[in-house]
């Protein structure tokens, strides 16, 4: 794990992230024990079936990230996400499975609520955390005589949140049918709750605070601690920046990081390898937000044209991009395609530039799956 250079925290836990194709992604985090999330069922796991339901479900893009295992979590507990920016996140799902020791339940299920309490002192306002679990029986004879249900819904009520909720599944004994049951749980949960966000009032939901910059700081971090910048060619991304330039027609397309003062080219297809002062790329402007960047005619967006690269005989005019982000969603870079003539921007695929960026993700930081369901247009080619 790393360390966050402002506080000294761990600030990369064992995670895996997982994408569904689509736009205005969803982004969830899932939580929970290696064995129960990763064991593999006829060819899929339990955490690959969660995420095709939550796109089937939500019919909107998917970003999973995993956190496992839910057993280290639960013993560093205190102060173990301060680090992480849980606020980011548009649901946070608590898988307990089905190996909660019975000697130990009760000790587990207090630092359950533990945990539930710091996700909700992180998430944003109106994010919602969702308990899932087999249904949990007190051992026979137990000097805990209350249902397991009952004594993470007392901790609710001492947190004093109407954001969390618990949803039990009905575990059949086929391993593929029990595994089918707990993706459908939470593809539902995750639909039910995007259905409410899109009720709460903007300024209180994950997407709102990650629409702002990046705390610049950390943003370095995160790129520094890949070990990218200045490394050699890579063939991949190299293919990758060749098909989006054949994809979308442009003359040419870029892999870049914002590495401190400067914008500098991991991949490039149809221009110069290299660099460029930051205060003239475009791609600076691009991890300010979180959606992509397009940019019909830059020599009249008032955000671009005074840039030297607007200007020239050979100037950037059309523009898109899409964040990269690190493995803890800092936007370290971005994934541009260019033109020296003004294109109209209606009907631009904005989900296979997004896959695109996302494949250039899963490669770099090594942490992320390819996106599942890629668009049409980029299988098929």
């Amino acid at each position: 794990m790393e360390r966050n250079p402002q506080t000294g925290r761990s600030s990369r836990l064992s995670m895996q992230r997982l994408h569904h194709s689509g736009s205005q992604p969803v982004k969830v985090l899932l939580i929970g024990d290696r064995a129960h999330l990763f064991a593999a069922v006829e060819g899929a796991t339990l955490a690959e079936r969660a995420a095709d339901r939550m796109w089937l479900s939500t019919r909107h893009g998917v970003d999973l990230d995993v956190l496992t295992d839910l057993a280290p979590v639960l013993r560093a507990v205190q102060g173990v996400f301060h680090t992480w920016r849980l606020w980011r996140y548009d649901v946070v799902l608590v898988a307990l499975g089905e190996g909660l020791d019975s000697a130990r339940r009760p000790r587990t299920l207090a630092r359950v609520g533990d945990l539930l309490e710091e996700v909700i002192e992180d998430a944003a306002d109106a994010t919602e955390v969702v308990v899932v679990a087999p249904p949990i029986v007190a051992p026979e004879g137990s000097r805990h005589a209350a249902a397991p249900e009952d004594r993470l819904r007392s901790t609710v009520g001492r947190i004093g949140s109407a954001r969390i909720r618990f949803r039990t599944v009905q575990t059949p004994d086929e391993a593929l049918q029990r595994s089918r049951a707990w993706a459908t749980a939470l593809g539902e949960e995750v639909a039910d709750s995007v259905r409410r966000l899109q009720q709460a009032p903007v300024a209180a939901t994950a997407s709102a605070r990650r629409g702002g910059p990046d705390d610049e700081q950390a943003r370095q971090h995160a790129l520094d601690a890949l070990h990218v910048v200045g490394r050699g060619p890579d063939p991949r991304l190299n293919d990758l920046v060749e098909l989006a330039r054949n994809a979308f027609g442009t003359e040419s397309a870029e892999i870049n990081f914002i590495d401190h003062d400067r914008q500098w080219k991991m991949a490039v297809a149809g221009a110069d390898p290299g660099e460029n002062p930051r205060a003239h790329s475009f791609c600076t402007m691009t991890i300010e937000r979180e959606e992509p960047t397009v940019v019909s005619d830059a020599t009249v967006d008032p955000l671009f044209r005074n840039s030297p690269l607007a200007q020239g005989p050979h100037p950037i005019r059309f523009y898109a991009a899409h964040p990269i982000e690190s493995a803890d969603g800092y936007r370290i870079g971005s994934f541009c395609i260019y033109d020296p003539e003004p294109r109209d921007v209606r009907g631009l695929d904005l989900g296979v530039l997004r896959d695109l960026a996302l494949l250039a993700q899963a490669e770099i930081t090594g942490a992320d799956a390819p996106p599942e369901g890629l668009s049409p247009d980029l299988a098929a080619r």
